[in-house]
C-alpha cells in the first residue's frame, strides 16, 4: 500500500472536479452526510480512480484540510509583513484577524468550509484533523499572551488557559462574529 496515497496530489485526472466537489459537499452536507458517490458522480470520476488516491472518505477529508492550510499559508506570505508581530498583543491580533478576514472574503469557498470544519466539533474526524495538523499547539498563542503579560498588556488576575481560550474562541470564530457572510 502506497505510503502517500492520502497526498493530495493536483498531478492526477479529474483532481481539481474531486477538489470542488469535495468542497462543496462537505459544505452542503458535513463529514458524516458527506457522500463520496454524490463527490464522484459530481467530479466525474470513477470508484477506482478515488479508492487509487485515497484510502476513505477521511483520506480525503483530511489531505482537502491539508491543501486548504497550504493556500492560507501562502496567500498570509504574500500579506504579512515582519512588523506585523513587533506590536503588541492586540495589535497583533488585530492584524491576524484582518488577514483572516481579508482571506475569507479572497477565499469564501475555503471560508465556508473552514466553517464547516468548526462545526464538526465532538465528530471523530474534528479530532483526527486536530491532531494531524498539529491545530492544538498553542504555543505561538502561549508565547504572545506571556509576553503581553510580562509588558503589562493583560491583567495579571487573568490566568493563561482562559485568556488562551478567549482568544482562541475569538480567532476561530472571527468571520461570523463580524458578519462577513453579509458583507458585499
Amino acid at each position: 500500500m502506497d505510503e502517500n496515497r492520502d497526498v493530495f496530489s493536483t498531478e492526477f485526472e479529474h483532481s481539481q472536479a474531486l477538489l470542488d466537489a469535495a468542497l462543496a459537499e462537505f459544505i452542503a452536507y458535513g463529514y458524516d452526510q458527506a457522500s463520496i458517490n454524490r463527490i464522484l458522480k459530481t467530479a466525474g470520476m470513477s470508484k477506482g480512480q478515488f479508492y487509487y488516491h485515497f484510502k476513505n472518505k477521511a483520506g480525503l477529508y483530511l489531505a482537502l484540510i491539508g491543501i486548504l492550510i497550504e493556500r492560507k499559508r501562502a496567500f498570509l506570505a504574500t500579506v504579512m509583513q515582519p512588523e506585523d508581530f513587533h506590536q503588541d498583543l492586540f495589535g497583533i491580533l488585530r492584524t491576524q484577524l484582518r488577514y483572516g478576514l481579508a482571506f475569507a472574503r479572497a477565499y469564501p469557498v475555503i471560508n465556508q468550509f473552514s466553517e464547516s470544519f468548526i462545526r464538526e466539533q465532538g465528530n471523530p474526524i474534528y479530532q483526527q484533523a486536530l491532531e494531524a495538523f498539529n491545530f492544538q499547539d498553542n504555543t505561538q498563542i502561549d508565547q504572545l499572551v506571556e509576553a503581553a503579560y510580562q509588558r503589562g498588556e493583560l491583567r495579571d488576575d487573568l490566568p493563561l488557559p482562559f485568556v488562551r481560550h478567549v482568544l482562541g474562541y475569538m480567532l476561530t470564530h472571527a468571520v461570523p462574529v463580524a458578519g462577513l457572510e453579509r458583507a458585499d
